[in-house]
């Protein structure tokens, strides 16, 4: 999987604002010339022992491919429950 995303996307820009809870997103995919840029929001739910991170909202500056997210989202929620031997190192960065 990770040769295959080397392999498709060039030039990953990633950067996290944990105090607002944003993230931000710049790759430019393979065969095209112009980096396509994603904002997304995003929360940390702790339950117990369990984390989850949630997105809230993704934003890209392609129209196209934010209402493609909007499809998506409206049908799925994106909501990942982090694996505990990982939680706490994800939470250092994303809390």
């Amino acid at each position: 999987m990770d040769e295959l995303l080397q392999k498709n996307l060039n030039n990953i820009s990633f950067s996290v604002n944990a105090n607002k809870q944003t993230m931000d997103l710049t790759l430019v995919p393979h065969g095209e010339d112009k980096p396509i840029s994603f904002h997304l929001n995003y929360k940390l739910e702790e339950n117990g022992d369990d984390t989850e991170i949630i997105v809230q909202n993704v934003a890209s500056d392609r129209l196209w491919i934010d209402e493609i997210i909007k499809m998506w989202l409206e049908k799925n929620n994106f909501q990942y429950k982090l694996p505990q031997n990982i939680a706490g190192i994800v939470k250092m960065f994303l809390k």
